[in-house]
């Protein structure tokens, strides 16, 4: 689970905390986790690259890619989407939170 430049903008907290208590390995938390992080990922580059125009799409994967963590990247999707990105991220993410969660029987 390595740091991402939206980490800032999405509250899996509760999902987290539901796979901590849950009778079962540590392995097969672990397991679940990175599923979260992993839905999460693909869900949000999914959305980001629906709001882009394709030409901008190659830059901004390669950029995801050499440095996922870099701050650089929202400040792009600002030039390139809008201003309100941020909520924009945040809204889709929780609305694939909100997913997992009933996936998860989390009430």
């Amino acid at each position: 689970m390595s740091i991402l430049f939206y980490d800032h903008l999405v509250d899996k907290q509760e999902i987290l905390v539901y796979i901590d208590n849950l009778e079962a390995e540590d392995q097969h938390k672990g397991k679940l986790k990175q599923l979260v992080d992993d839905i999460l990922h693909q869900g949000i580059v999914e959305y980001v690259l629906q709001k882009l125009h394709p030409h901008q799409h190659h830059h901004f994967l390669s950029s995801l890619h050499s440095a996922p963590y870099d701050p650089e990247l929202i400040n792009f999707l600002k030039e390139h989407i809008g201003e309100d990105i941020e909520d924009m991220l945040r809204n889709h993410a929780g609305r694939l939170i909100v997913t997992i969660k009933k996936d998860l029987g989390v009430s």
